[in-house]
């Protein structure tokens, strides 16, 4: 019985994106495998601390880029100007704007996977803490749609959030390619 690929449903872009999107996701599995001596990450860190170790919080982060780095080369091959699509909002109009998509609305995965992005820029900013301008309920709401736990501005990372990310990122360039030329 042959099984379809399901890689073969998506442009070049999204091929790449869910395909490097599993690599990482599986370089992670194997580091952490064979790694026990992990760096604890953030002011809490140490023995028991709950907050995750650097190299979790580095996947989720890879992860989430390589999802904004699919939306950025889709917009720019549609013409947008690299000045249009700084931040996730404005991708969200410009995708609307280019492709009459409401991303919000038709991509389900859109919400966590944005939920997963505040993560990371909690984890490249902060090393895990919300920054300042992150301080807020939608930004809260977000997290708490991707499942991401917090104590107090801290975010909560672990090797099972590693695979959540993944999996809801791989959905959100599949649902992202289907509303795409």
């Amino acid at each position: 019985m042959t099984t379809a690929d399901p890689l073969r449903q998506l442009s070049d872009l999204g091929e790449n994106a869910v395909s490097d999107i599993r690599l990482v996701a599986h370089d992670y599995g194997v580091a952490l495998k064979c790694d026990t001596g992990l760096v604890r990450a953030g002011r809490f860190g140490g023995p028991g601390a709950s907050f995750g170790d650097r190299a979790t919080q580095l996947a989720v982060a890879n992860i989430v880029g390589i999802v904004e780095q699919y939306a950025e080369n889709v917009l720019l091959a549609a013409g947008s100007s690299p000045g249009a699509i700084k931040a996730w909002p404005t991708k969200v109009q410009v995708w609307n704007d280019r492709f009459g998509v409401d991303v919000e609305k038709e991509c389900p995965s859109f919400g966590p996977m944005w939920g997963f992005y505040d993560a990371r820029n909690a984890i490249m900013h902060r090393r895990g803490e919300l920054t300042h301008s992150q301080r807020k309920p939608q930004v809260y709401d977000r997290l708490k749609a991707a499942a991401v736990d917090r104590i107090g501005y801290d975010i909560v990372v672990n090797a099972e959030m590693v695979d959540r990310c993944a999996e809801v990122c791989v959905r959100c360039v599949q649902e992202l390619d289907k509303t795409a030329p």
